[in-house]
């Protein structure tokens, strides 16, 4: 059996990854409170989802419709 010592440092290890995987999306824009919040760094260690900044979140939430729905409804309509 694991040591809690390492199941913690396993699960730092996860934390890192996946903060560079989701700062790799977005790349030098640092208003992204995943790369200065504690907090929102904390997240990323028991849930691998991305933040929910405007560049990382649901397009919809924040632009509406995607290029591919806006084409489909357009189509629809003629």
């Amino acid at each position: 059996m694991r040591s809690r010592a390492f199941r913690r440092h396993q699960a730092v290890r996860h934390m890192w990854r996946r903060l560079n995987e989701d700062r790799n999306q977005h790349y030098t824009e640092l208003n992204c409170a995943c790369w200065y919040a504690p907090t929102a760094m904390a997240k990323f260690k028991e849930q691998p989802k991305l933040c929910s900044c405007w560049m990382c979140g649901n397009q919809r939430a924040t632009c509406g419709l995607t290029l591919q729905e806006r084409r489909f409804f357009s189509d629809r309509a003629d």
